[in-house]
């Protein structure tokens, strides 16, 4: 997970290179696979941690649209939801 946690902020901010993009498409959407499977892996509260650390640095740079973990934070959402209802 620290792992995870220390790649995420420089993968949002990530630059695409001076002439052409450092991943092709077909690379960054096999990369965003990777990262929502691993997310998967974790616990809850682990998710909790990964996913707002993705949003803080996904929202706070404009120039970037990636990694795109929508999906994995409306998973986790609905999860947290269901949680809460059943407490």
């Amino acid at each position: 997970m620290k792992l995870l946690m220390s790649w995420l902020p420089l993968l949002c901010r990530a630059s695409t290179g001076t002439d052409v993009p450092v991943l092709s498409m077909s690379e960054k959407a096999d990369l965003e696979k990777v990262l929502e499977e691993i997310i998967e892996l974790l616990g809850q509260e682990e998710q909790e941690q990964v996913l707002s650390l993705w949003l803080h640095h996904f929202t706070s740079c404009s120039s970037s649209d990636w990694p795109n973990l929508h999906a994995s934070y409306g998973r986790w959402c609905s999860a947290s939801r269901k949680f809460l209802v059943l407490q």
